[in-house]
């Protein structure tokens, strides 16, 4: 093997190394609760493993007036929808939505996270890398 395609296989096990090594650090997810539905929230590593990203819109509504704030959590499991029933002129409405990929609960769906990215760049460098050495 000459020193060009030792160098190709270096670099492609350095990307398969790098990209493992960062998954294994845990779930991102963005965290607030109780925010106004559209205000960006700050993210954070999920500390449950298997755990999920969770998304979720709380409306409240009291006699005829409604309000709407969110909530984007990790929890260790993907909640249910819930609505109570209408209790001194008061219910609650929850949608929520479960993912397990990272910053996946944003409020609008961001296109993929980075290291899904990520993923798709290094199988197309590896196809590269490959197709020059056969």
């Amino acid at each position: 093997m000459d020193s060009s395609h030792a160098t190709k296989s270096c670099v492609l096990i350095l990307l398969v190394a790098l990209l493992c090594a960062e998954r294994a650090q845990g779930l991102e997810c963005y965290n607030c609760k109780e925010v106004p539905v559209g205000a960006s929230c700050p993210s954070v590593t999920c500390p449950y493993t298997g755990g999920f990203c969770i998304y979720q819109e709380v409306e409240v509504i009291v006699d005829s007036h409604r309000s709407k704030v969110k909530n984007s959590l990790c929890l260790p499991f993907c909640p249910p929808n819930v609505q109570s029933p209408e209790y001194l002129g008061t219910t609650f409405k929850t949608n929520t939505s479960c993912c397990q990929e990272d910053l996946c609960n944003a409020t609008v769906p961001t296109g993929g996270s980075t290291w899904t990215m990520a993923g798709v760049l290094l199988f197309s460098l590896g196809s590269i890398l490959l197709q020059t050495l056969l």
